[in-house]
């Protein structure tokens, strides 16, 4: 696994049917339960089901890697935040303020139609912490 074409990513790592993947991808950190699952899938020669699970996440992949395209840890940070794999969304340097609010909302809402919160009432709490602190509520 080699690239980092974080968006054609199912067909990379689908590979070429004879065991070549061609994927490394920044990506993989907030797609990881829909990653594992689709290629439990692909691994017991589904190919149907790691479409299904992989396709709902490529919007939200590429909202993340939006251009200015350096700043897309920003929302790798906020979604791990959100899923509670931090206590906290700060950056160093500030990058949490690299990306708009209405970009998180974007990555909240793609990730949420993806799957992707592992406890959805903890994200969605989270979530309006955020953005109560964004309008200068709290």
């Amino acid at each position: 696994m080699y690239t980092g074409d974080d968006f054609h990513y199912p067909e990379l790592i689908r590979g070429d049917g004879v065991g070549w993947s061609d994927a490394l991808l920044g990506i993989f950190d907030p797609l990881a339960p829909a990653a594992a699952a689709a290629l439990r899938a692909l691994d017991a020669g589904d190919a149907a089901a790691y479409a299904r699970i992989l396709e709902p996440t490529l919007p939200l992949a590429r909202r993340i890697f939006a251009a200015p395209t350096r700043y897309y840890k920003t929302g790798v940070v906020f979604l791990a935040y959100l899923n509670g794999h931090l206590a906290h969304f700060r950056m160093v340097g500030g990058q949490e303020s690299a990306r708009s609010v209405p970009h998180f909302v974007e990555l909240f809402v793609l990730a949420d139609r993806a799957g992707l919160f592992q406890d959805p009432e903890t994200a969605a709490a989270r979530m309006r912490c955020f953005l109560a602190l964004a309008a200068g509520i709290v």
